[in-house]
């Protein structure tokens, strides 16, 4: 199973550059993980196109912090993938992460706007940096999960 995972799209409405870069990126995947920060809910209903996986960001509208959880587990073939945005300074975010998730297979997380790929224990720790809005030297990027018989392999994907 190939997963696009997207975050930090912080945009106002669905863009033309929004529709191409999932047509280019997400027509041929098997499902769509948003990690929040859409910011308003037609990003999110125009997401809903796809087999979509979702959880609220920060940034997000109220119609977005009602209808999606702040963080939630998923299995995929037979991997444990918790999903959450984030929280506060990105420098300690995964510390404060690891106390939050156990016994998962990979903690994906957004809210940095940094690419980030790490395998440790066991664990995947990744967050596909930004669609739209890189931070400092980091350019505008998305990830796939590559997940089958309880193997997941994540890439980072720039745009």
């Amino acid at each position: 199973m190939i997963i696009a995972v997207l975050s930090d799209t912080h945009l106002y409405q669905v863009t033309d550059e929004l529709e191409a870069v999932l047509d280019r990126c997400c027509r041929s995947v098997d499902m769509v993980i948003h990690l929040g920060d859409f910011v308003r809910h037609s990003v999110l209903a125009f997401l809903g196109q796809f087999r979509l996986e979702a959880v609220a960001g920060n940034m997000d509208d109220e119609f977005i912090r009602e209808q999606l959880p702040a963080e939630k587990i998923i299995e995929v073939e037979g991997c444990r993938i918790a999903l959450v945005h984030g929280w506060g300074p990105g420098g300690d975010l995964r510390e404060r992460l690891r106390n939050e998730f156990t016994g998962v297979d990979a903690v994906l997380f957004g809210h940095t706007h940094r690419p980030f790929h790490l395998e440790e224990d066991g664990v995947l720790w990744f967050n596909p940096g930004s669609v739209f809005a890189g931070r400092g030297a980091h350019p505008r990027t998305m990830g796939l999960l590559h997940v089958h018989d309880r193997s997941i392999r994540g890439e980072i994907v720039p745009l």
